[in-house]
């Protein structure tokens, strides 16, 4: 377990982080070297991308004059605030504010990638395009209607608390489409396999909430 502060904002990354950032990054196939080291540099990467996403969830809610600290765990992280403090505008702010600084960052870092000049085998140039590709996809990903993921967060706060049964089919059909597309259009099996959880776990929230 690590634990630091960045802007005064006490941060945890627990192992599990580590562990599923080398899965992704291709750990389970790396055979030597250079394939090792290549998996570090994506899982630093994907370290530093997620900080900015979650930076951006806990730099609102300090706007907002609430406590907040940072945890990073399997496939993401969150950052943490005392229930029942905002109203539904500024929880979509705040949830809006972590892929909106992630995706911005992204966008930044195309523009800087066309201004510099990386030499030929220098271990920054995956780094730089793993970042670029961590900030785009996670950004997009979780804006995505599927709760609890951002953007279901934030259809949440739009439809109000009356309507939040409608929040878990949305989620479940969303999920259910974005897992198909993935396993044929992308070719990988871990998004469907999240997406599937998702829809199972919003399916169950739809059917248990009350008309």
């Amino acid at each position: 377990m690590i634990r630091f502060s960045i802007l005064g904002i006490p941060v945890c990354v627990q192992p599990w982080f580590w562990l599923t950032m080398v899965f992704i990054g291709g750990g389970l196939h790396a055979s030597n070297s250079l394939e090792i080291m290549l998996v570090a540099v994506f899982a630093f990467a994907g370290f530093l991308s997620i900080m900015i996403h979650e930076l951006g969830h806990a730099l609102m809610i300090r706007k907002y004059g609430l406590p907040t600290s940072i945890t990073l765990q399997a496939f993401g992280g969150f950052a943490s605030y005392p229930s029942g403090q905002l109203d539904r505008k500024q929880s979509f702010l705040v949830t809006a504010a972590g892929p909106g600084l992630q995706f911005a960052f992204g966008i930044l870092l195309i523009g800087l990638a066309g201004l510099i000049q990386i030499p030929e085998g220098s271990l920054f140039r995956p780094f730089l395009r793993d970042l670029i590709l961590v900030s785009i996809f996670w950004s997009i990903l979780n804006c995505l209607p599927v709760y609890p993921m951002d953007g279901g967060q934030m259809l949440a706060a739009i439809l109000g608390p009356r309507k939040q049964r409608y929040v878990h089919l949305i989620s479940a059909i969303v999920a259910v489409a974005i897992g198909v597309a993935g396993y044929f259009y992308l070719g990988t099996i871990l998004l469907p396999i999240f997406m599937a959880l998702f829809a199972w776990h919003n399916w169950q929230s739809f059917q248990a909430t009350p008309r």
